[in-house]
């Protein structure tokens, strides 16, 4: 009896990873850009300017890189122009806003999966590789609509309580920004295991400080995290996340807030207010919070907290500034910590 023949284990991982974009989509019919944009009865250049706001790159026009899901795609773009009276501005800037969220799910879950791929080849077991590509892809798929019409439904409820307690007047939001100090010279001396488990630890207890406390996640960029609350709510998400990696072996955390009106765009916030919060931070000692003038004074009439002036600070782009320390009613002054 023959030995079976030994595969390669990266050729074995290639085959997944082949297998997994067949599960994606199904490579049947193909279009070039210029049969996809006639048979949608989109004109051409729109359909590569969608193209490309979704992150997708540019093919040569007389390649077939498309599929029905494409074209499903860009028939629906259609609709909502001509039905619903978008204007190819809106559909594009939808378009930029969703392909962003979802390159960055897609690379998520494929490192994911090839992580795990890897491993069980390694170890010469199924896992992974046990359950067809396209049962994955479609699971995956029913998870993700599923997470999208939740926080459809959280950001409604959002958009209504914030709309109620406005009336009209613009109401004041809470952001701030937390960073690890000295990440960059210490992810020199790790290895990528060592910085990815340390993002990783990093993002879980910032999203469990900031959900935790009535707050909203904005974006996480590497070693960084963006989030807004309401101001009676931000102090206590402040210091938390000051708090949340107070160990010896471990980067400390440092946190700038500031508070007043922002523009919300595209899930983002823009702003003078944020602006302020991100400078506050580089400004921020190690393990400290650094508060505007104006969410000073509003956290200085609960008893749980203190917020002691500093010198004025002179931020990049902004000018001198008046920003105070926040702290725990109890907490004492660190050895050699705090701003003078």
């Amino acid at each position: 009896m023959q030995p079976e023949p030994q595969v390669d284990p990266e050729q074995r991982i290639e085959q997944a990873l082949e297998a997994f974009a067949e599960g994606a989509i199904p490579h049947k019919r193909k279009f070039t850009a210029d049969e996809l944009a006639e048979e949608a009865g989109v004109d051409g250049e729109l359909a590569r300017r969608l193209r490309r706001a979704m992150g997708l790159p540019d093919v040569p026009h007389d390649e077939a890189a498309f599929f029905e899901e494409d074209l499903h795609a860009l028939e629906k773009a259609k609709a909502l122009m001509d039905e619903d009276g978008l204007s190819p501005a809106e559909i594009l800037h939808l378009t930029r806003t969703l392909g962003l969220a979802a390159s960055r799910m897609a690379d998520a879950v494929v490192g994911f999966w090839v992580d795990r791929v890897t491993s069980d080849v390694a170890t010469g077991r199924e896992g992974a590789l046990s359950t067809p590509p396209e049962q994955r892809v479609d699971d995956l798929e029913s998870v993700v609509g599923y997470l999208l019409r939740r926080h459809l439904l959280d950001s409604v409820s959002r958009k209504l309580a914030e709309t109620a307690a406005s009336e009209g007047s613009g109401r004041a939001v809470a952001v701030g920004f937390a960073d690890l100090v000295g990440f960059t010279s210490l992810s020199e001396q790790l290895s990528d295991t060592e910085t990815a488990e340390l993002i990783e630890r990093f993002e879980v207890l910032a999203l469990d400080i900031v959900v935790g406390g009535g707050g909203r996640v904005v974006k996480m960029i590497g070693d960084e995290v963006m989030f807004a609350s309401d101001p009676a709510l931000v102090a206590e998400i402040a210091v938390s996340l000051a708090e949340s990696f107070d160990s010896p072996d471990l980067p400390s955390v440092r946190v700038g807030v500031a508070v007043g009106s922002v523009l919300a765009q595209s899930g983002d916030l823009y702003g003078p207010v944020v602006n302020l919060a991100s400078r506050a931070t580089m400004a921020a000692r190690p393990g400290t919070v650094l508060v505007s003038a104006a969410l000073a004074e509003t956290i200085s009439r609960d008893e749980r907290y203190t917020v002691r002036p500093i010198r004025p600070h002179k931020l990049k782009g902004i000018g001198t500034v008046e920003l105070s320390v926040l702290r725990r009613a109890n907490e004492k002054e660190k050895v050699g910590g705090g701003h003078k």
